[in-house]
């Protein structure tokens, strides 16, 4: 239940890079005669490329705030009601940079939580003897899902490539289509809104098993600067899977390293 509700609490509620020839080859951690610097560190630097460059700064300023609101934002709590075939349930959802996660998936006194420390990746029940470390299949997709963020920021970040494919309609919108290619296997189609800057659709393959799935953000506000979706609708190799409805949203609520440990 909980791997697929992963894709649909990334950056709509709210990185790596051998860049592709659609985008630039350049040498992004020093220029010959100049002070050395640390690209990868940068959440939007320029990149060569006057389309792309284009594309992800207007995203990252007019989509996300850019730097005044993106280098303030620490942490973000979430919560609210996910639907799925098996009926309704609450969900809580914490997020620390740049990649402390923990989910808590509730049916009245039954629980779940998953959880990644930057290190060790982790699930316990309604029963704290039950934690234990996630397999190395759901770990891998669940350490996916923890990226704070977009994987469109910080594109020179190793082991990511980025590149522009097309402008196409989405449900009537004009977007513009970025593909972020991961070395871990998964590969991010962004649509993003050609006027508003705010992603539409979002698409996730699974390159090591094919699997594709799908999610829409709909009715976005804005929390402090930061455009957050308060509607996700997820689907799985072309079917529905969940919706989940964002009810509460808090930022910056003091959380330490230490809260997405595993219960000993």
């Amino acid at each position: 239940m909980v791997q697929a509700i992963l894709r649909t609490l990334g950056s709509g509620v709210l990185c790596y890079c051998a860049l592709t020839a659609s985008a630039v080859e350049v040498d992004p951690l020093a220029v010959e005669g100049e002070p050395t610097v640390v690209l990868s560190k940068i959440a939007m630097p320029e990149m060569g490329n006057q389309r792309l460059d284009s594309i992800l700064m207007r995203y990252y300023v007019k989509g996300m705030g850019g730097p005044e609101i993106w280098d303030k934002i620490l942490s973000i709590r979430v919560s609210g009601q996910l639907t799925l075939k098996s009926g309704r349930y609450d969900f809580h959802v914490t997020r620390k940079k740049p990649h402390y996660f923990k989910i808590v998936i509730r049916d009245g006194p039954r629980h779940v939580i998953k959880g990644f420390d930057g290190s060790v990746a982790w699930q316990s029940g309604s029963q704290v003897s039950d934690a234990k470390e996630l397999s190395e299949a759901d770990a891998r997709e669940f350490i996916f899902g923890a990226h704070f963020g977009s994987y469109l920021l910080y594109p020179y970040a190793p082991g990511k490539q980025i590149e522009y494919l097309d402008t196409v309609p989405v449900d009537g919108v004009l977007c513009q289509q970025v593909r972020v290619t991961l070395d871990t296997g998964f590969q991010v189609d962004y649509f993003i809104d050609a006027l508003s800057c705010l992603e539409l659709k979002v698409v996730t393959t699974d390159l090591q098993t094919g699997q594709i799935s799908a999610t829409t953000y709909e009715d976005y506000t804005h929390e402090f600067g930061v455009p957050i979706a308060r509607k996700v609708v997820n689907s799985e190799d072309g079917k529905w899977w969940s919706t989940y409805e964002l009810k509460d949203v808090k930022l910056n609520s003091g959380l330490m390293p230490w809260m997405f440990q595993m219960p000993k």
